[in-house]
């Protein structure tokens, strides 16, 4: 099972964005069967994905309230596309575990990894973290085969790709597997200083950019005011055209097939 952190420490990069988009591109157009894991305590892509209601989901999972996965684990109305929700609760989860057994709460998600693979139960996971390395992001990478960063065109998001990426690299002493496969450069739009922050992000080698870029358009936040993937708000706008080819050339460079990850 391919399992992929979408992460950034800073905020509005379109880290939910990117997360819905490549799960619901993921079951609908590789019909592969595709788990969501929603590691950011604003749930965003719960309110998203799913009806309004109360969730147990991943904080009962990090505190070791559950044990199995089938009980935290929500179908949405795409055919293939399950949630495990967030909710506030994991707000606090950074004050418990820094009490408690903070490894007990790392090895949760990868536990539950484990047991979505044997019992075969998903092609692909893909987990959207909050923007910060919080108890539950640590546990979201330490659970996943590769990181992809979303980043605007702006000199905070290029020059911040660096420092991240040696955060990351950190974490290899518990994962040795762990890498980067690529940045995602979100709201592109033509204009030189976003022309310099992508060839700077190209040039700097630290990591791979991948070759498409998502477009900057109003699509996207009416799709987030809508509660929908931007895929179903409008799926022929320039950003849901965009993301339909990203994963295209991640599904070519990861090895995933239509219908077999």
């Amino acid at each position: 099972m391919k399992t992929f952190a979408i992460v950034n420490r800073k905020g509005g990069v379109g880290k939910t964005t990117t997360a819905v988009n490549l799960a619901y591109v993921l079951a609908t157009g590789c019909r592969l069967r595709v788990l969501l894991v929603d590691a950011d305590g604003q749930a965003n892509a719960t309110q998203i994905l799913l009806p309004p209601g109360e969730y147990a989901g991943l904080g009962a999972l990090l505190r070791g309230y559950a044990c199995c996965w089938d009980e935290l684990v929500i179908p949405t109305d795409v055919d293939g596309l399950h949630v495990l929700p967030a909710a506030e609760d994991l707000g606090a989860l950074d004050l418990e575990a820094a009490g408690g057994d903070r490894s007990r709460c790392y090895r949760a998600v990868r536990d539950m990894r484990e047991a979505l693979e044997e019992d075969g139960a998903y092609d692909v996971m893909v987990i959207d973290c909050p923007p910060n390395l919080s108890a539950a992001c640590v546990a979201a990478i330490l659970a996943s085969d590769s990181v992809i960063i979303p980043v605007l065109s702006d000199a905070c998001s290029a020059t911040g790709v660096g420092d991240l990426v040696e955060q990351i690299a950190s974490l290899r002493s518990l994962h040795p597997a762990l890498r980067v496969a690529g940045v995602l450069v979100n709201q592109w739009h033509r204009s030189p200083v976003v022309e310099v922050s992508v060839a700077y992000l190209r040039e700097e080698g630290m990591v791979p950019v991948y070759d498409t870029v998502i477009r900057r358009t109003d699509k996207v936040p009416e799709s987030s005011w809508a509660r929908m993937a931007v895929q179903q708000w409008s799926p022929f706008c320039s950003a849901a055209r965009d993301y339909r080819a990203w994963v295209a050339e991640l599904a070519a460079k990861e090895g995933i097939k239509y219908g077999q990850a």
